[in-house]
């Protein structure tokens, strides 16, 4: 390959890699609007029944790590890119 291509090929891994922070970015907020519904549903749980939901707890995992997965990600510290680019 020539110098073009190859500065052409890096240019559309940049482009798409932006697309995917766009799209994560969006799945990120919303995945702020469900982390603080789920926490206004435990807190209420926990209020009336003494007890955690561990359903929800058990999202709480999956959440923590796939916004440290994206967060790596967006900002560049890694390649690893999170759900739906990978599998959960």
């Amino acid at each position: 390959k020539n110098m073009k291509e190859v500065v052409n090929s890096r240019r559309k891994n940049i482009l798409v890699r932006g697309f995917q922070m766009l799209v994560i970015g969006v799945m990120f907020n919303l995945g702020i609007t469900v982390l603080a519904f789920l926490a206004f549903i435990q807190f209420f749980w926990m209020l009336i029944t003494q007890e955690k939901n561990g359903f929800i707890a058990d999202i709480g995992i999956s959440l923590k790590d796939w916004f440290g997965i994206a967060v790596e990600f967006m900002l560049g510290t890694s390649d690893i890119k999170p759900f739906p680019w990978s599998k959960p």
